[in-house]
This record gives C-alpha cells, structure tokens and sequence, in this order.
C-alpha cells in the first residue's frame, strides 16, 4: 500500500485525508485522556477544528455524484457541521 496516489490528489483530498486521519488519532488520544482538565478541553477543541476542515473540504470533494456534483456524503458533511456545537457542549455545562 502507498500514500502516492493520496499525494498525487487534488489539494481539497489531501487536505481532508489528512486531516481526517488526525482527527482520528487525536480522539483516540482524547478518550483515554482524563477528562476536564485543562489539556483535554483544549485537545477537545483542536479536534472540533479539524472535524470543521474535514467537513468542509468534503465540498469540494465531487468523485462520487449522485445528484449533480453531490452525493450522501455531502448530507454526512451538513450533519457533522450541524452537531458539532453539541460535542462540546453539554446540558448545564460550559464549552
């Protein structure tokens, strides 16, 4: 297996690849680490950014199209950015 094809792709792929593998690895990080402190809200926070620059770059994304240039993973991408406001926010909690 290589990455050359993943580094060969537009700059919107690469972007969202990379980022998304980030993600990944720091939430993995995030659900082992004790929780409140000061590091984990602020890992928590990064991680909301990168789900915020994977979610985006999607729309840029068009190698699958099932209605004009979109496909269901565009509906993946609206969704995400619509509840990640509530992965950092809980009832009576603060952000």
């Amino acid at each position: 297996m290589s990455l050359q094809p993943l580094l060969n792709a537009a700059p919107a792929i690469q972007i969202h690849a990379f980022t998304a593998m980030a993600a990944f690895a720091l939430g993995a990080v995030q659900r082992a680490a004790p929780k409140g402190t000061l590091p984990h809200r602020t890992m928590g926070w990064i991680w909301v950014l990168m789900m915020v620059v994977v979610a985006t770059t999607s729309f840029w994304i068009h190698e699958l199209r099932m209605w004009g240039p979109w496909s269901p993973i565009h509906l993946l991408a609206v969704y995400t950015l619509a509840v990640l406001p509530f992965a950092v926010c809980t009832p009576g909690g603060t952000a």
